[in-house]
């Protein structure tokens, strides 16, 4: 049934064109079908059998085979119909784990500063809330308990202590924090526009996130405390979901400006946009590894959704999930 839901939602959405056409009133279900949070929809929602899986095109994916380190945690929807898990893994493909099991739909995860604890989004309750486990799954407790709001994207500070995501609890789409037990929320954001996705600076002092505040799409930089808003990125497109490098210097993000949506990068302060992807298929969601030297995102480039890594300027593309299922939202753990 969630199926028939979301592929019936993107016929009507692609019928509609509202691409460009956002409703800031419209709940987030999940990036498959979801305009206004990281993904819009350019194709209906399938889940296909792949018959050998492959790495990027022509050659075979063997999981283990690749040379990348470190952990991902990320989101994975089941061919058996029981929605999405959180899961992680090893970057080379191998020891994958399930972390959630649950009847609604668990998204989006974020890995705490000091790697122990892994935040992430879950509407289990009945609505979508902010929630925080252990590294392996366990001590589960719902962090915004919110009944009446929506609450996605949650983002943890570099040290810790705080909880950026983003909201319609004030009627539209904002910014907020909270500690990181729940305690002290505050709304960041203050605009009739939404907005998205907020990325804390690895210094802790500012939040990049996308708006459509000025008619559609684009990245925007605040200070934690509301003050001092920049915006980025200025294009007739869309640049979605920035994603702050290890040192503080560049952004990665998705953008359709190209046509299709694809991986860039970009300076701090907006300049040397750099596309690194190069495909007709749509390319979503980059995250940094932890030394900086590697981007991983997902794709839908043979119709069902994986993760693939790539180095950060782009070469030497791999992918590295290789069940039937969706995957997507990726999130390194950190070293």
């Amino acid at each position: 049934m969630r199926f028939m839901i979301i592929i019936g939602l993107g016929l009507f959405l692609a019928g509609c064109n509202l691409g460009a056409q956002e409703s800031s009133t419209a709940t987030p279900l999940s990036d498959d079908a979801v305009v206004i949070t990281d993904e819009p929809l350019s194709t209906p929602f399938t889940i296909v059998t792949r018959e050998q899986p492959t790495s990027i095109f022509g050659s075979t994916a063997t999981p283990g085979a690749m040379n990348f380190t470190g952990e991902l945690a990320y989101a994975r929807l089941e061919t058996n119909g029981n929605g999405w898990d959180i899961y992680r893994m090893f970057a080379n493909g191998t020891g994958i784990t399930n972390l959630t099991n649950s009847a609604g739909d668990d998204q989006r995860p974020k890995w705490s500063p000091d790697g122990t604890q892994i935040a992430f989004d879950s509407d289990r309750t009945g609505n979508q809330e902010i929630f925080v486990m252990a590294a392996d799954g366990s001590n589960m407790r719902n962090l915004s308990n919110a009944p009446d709001a929506t609450d996605l994207r949650a983002n943890w500070s570099p040290d810790g202590s705080q909880i950026a995501f983003h909201s319609n609890r004030s009627g539209n789409w904002d910014i907020f924090i909270m500690n990181a037990d729940g305690s002290n929320v505050r709304r960041i954001t203050q605009h009739p526009q939404d907005d998205f996705v907020p990325a804390w600076s690895p210094d802790g002092t500012q939040l990049a996130f996308h708006s459509n505040r000025d008619g559609d799409y684009e990245i925007y930089l605040i200070g934690v405390d509301g003050s001092n808003l920049v915006k980025l990125t200025n294009n007739g497109s869309g640049d979605f979901a920035p994603e702050w490098s290890p040192d503080g210097t560049q952004f990665a993000f998705h953008s359709n400006r190209d046509g299709d949506f694809e991986i860039y990068t970009m300076n701090r302060d907006g300049t040397n946009v750099e596309q690194l992807t190069f495909n007709p298929s749509a390319d979503y969601s980059p995250v940094w590894s932890p030394d900086g030297s590697l981007i991983a995102f997902h794709s839908v480039r043979d119709t069902d959704r994986d993760l693939f890594i790539m180095g950060a300027g782009g070469s030497g593309l791999e992918a590295v999930t290789f069940t039937l299922n969706e995957e997507q939202t990726a999130a390194w753990r950190p070293q």
